[in-house]
């Protein structure tokens, strides 16, 4: 039921890109960029200060570009960051067991085979007259549909023999079909879960069936929870599940009557934040909103590599926890540097001068705004606006691996509309589209461009 906007992004990427995240214990880094990164971050560190703010103008892609900066300079995790080693992990049965006992309160997890009973049923319904062929498939003669009918009842009949008496019992990945998946329902209180923990996917889900299926539901037919109570709720099950190292990163109504909580992992209790972008309609208000977790590929030159954030995003409502997410488990993370050594804001600063009409080319990453409006026929602009410059930490890799380093960066934060000033345009693109998010990110401790869509 969820739905996602995709908004473009402003950034065409230049840098050499360096090594991120992910996670596996190994206490050396894997790669020439991560051991120049760590090196370069055990530097001693002075005493760090920085600017309130961050201004200036810039133009570029032939005038049609416009950007302009009036930011306010924070650092709400403190300039203390560290720098980390981390691999991909995936779920262990250990996951598995702590997960069914928590959330299922320790009921039995069926499989999804059918048992003889319900496969007798399927053929019962087959071998009466009322039974048709499926309705969208060609018409079929009088003849073919008999036809048709002995292929399912052959099917069916042959399904019976092999099927157990009873749904199996599922306690893991070793009598799962799959061995790398674990799926199947419970019910605990009246209420039935579907379960899916999937290392081929990397992602874990523990849904109610019940709110899996509203999505056609008014809206009004939910009671209302507060922030407040959503947060309680969902920080008791992060706590009961001892996912410590997990930290609330963001909370927004997902609809009404419903919190999507956004959980993050943490290197010495200092969240890996995820990157919230917001899409707006032209008359200012949020039209909807998605996490950027390196869930993107680049349009041309896609990475072999796909490893998201690691993150949990737990749905609340009046009747408690709706729907449990983990995405991209990650094993032990190794700090390397207690506290990094950062560049001055004043380089940073020089380098964002230099870069942000570089990186910035339009609304999308393959093509620049002039190339845009070649093709299309159509003159449009896009005006930039950066309103913040945060410190936070960030995971990054190189392109094609999976050896990545937790590392301090800054995000240049701002809002971009992309529009045409012509009458003879759609009204979507009179109106504009605009989107919030980082413009820029750079890499705090050298200095490089690096890319929240993508990772590296």
């Amino acid at each position: 039921m969820k739905r996602k906007t995709l908004c473009w992004t402003a950034a065409a990427l230049l840098a050499a890109m360096l090594s991120g995240c992910g996670s596996q214990t190994t206490a050396e880094p894997a790669n020439l960029n991560q051991t120049m990164l760590i090196e370069k971050s055990a530097k001693e560190q002075t005493a760090y200060s920085f600017p309130n703010s961050f201004t200036g103008d810039w133009t570029a892609q032939e005038g049609k570009l416009s950007i302009h900066a009036d930011a306010q300079v924070v650092a709400e995790q403190g300039v203390v960051l560290p720098v980390a080693s981390v691999t991909p992990g995936e779920f262990t049965q250990a996951n598995v067991d702590n997960l069914l006992r928590v959330l299922l309160k320790s009921a039995p997890l069926y499989g999804y085979t059918q048992t003889k009973q319900e496969l007798q049923e399927s053929l019962d319904r087959i071998n009466s007259p009322e039974w048709s062929p499926d309705p969208d498939a060609p018409a079929l003669t009088a003849e073919q549909r008999e036809s048709r009918r002995d292929e399912l009842a052959a099917y069916y009949s042959a399904e019976i023999a092999k099927a157990p008496e009873e749904k199996p019992v599922i306690h893991g990945f070793s009598d799962s079909d799959d061995p790398k998946a674990v799926r199947g329902s419970a019910t605990v209180d009246g209420v039935v879960y579907d379960v899916s923990i999937d290392n081929n996917l990397r992602y874990a889900q523990i849904i109610r069936r019940d709110y899996k299926y509203s999505a056609n539901e008014p809206a009004s037919s939910r009671a209302d929870i507060s922030r407040e109570e959503a947060v309680s709720l969902a920080d008791a099950l992060i706590q009961e599940l001892g996912l410590a190292s997990m930290a609330l990163d963001d909370a927004q109504e997902w609809e009404p009557g419903v919190w999507r909580l956004y959980y993050a992992p943490t290197v010495n209790d200092i969240r890996v934040s995820g990157v919230r972008q917001d899409h707006f309609r032209a008359d200012g208000t949020r039209e909807s909103y998605e996490y950027e977790y390196y869930n993107s590929s680049e349009e041309a030159k896609g990475d072999t590599v796909s490893w998201y954030m690691e993150n949990i995003q737990i749905y609340v409502g009046s009747e408690g926890i709706l729907s449990f997410e983990w995405y991209s488990p990650s094993g032990d993370t190794i700090v390397q540097e207690e506290s990094a050594s950062l560049l001055s804001f004043e380089e940073i600063a020089e380098v964002a001068d230099t870069m942000l009409p570089v990186v910035i080319t339009g609304p999308t990453e393959s093509r620049s705004l002039v190339e845009l409006d070649k093709l299309s026929g159509i003159e449009t602009r896009m005006d930039v606006t950066i309103t913040e410059v945060s410190l936070t930490l960030m995971r990054i890799r190189d392109k094609g691996s999976s050896q990545g380093t937790i590392v301090p960066v800054w995000d240049f934060w701002g809002s971009w509309s992309w529009y045409a000033p012509g009458t003879d345009t759609s009204e979507v693109m009179q109106n504009g589209v605009s989107c919030r998010q980082p413009i820029l990110t750079l890499n705090a401790v050298d200095g490089t461009v690096v890319s929240r869509l993508f990772g590296y």
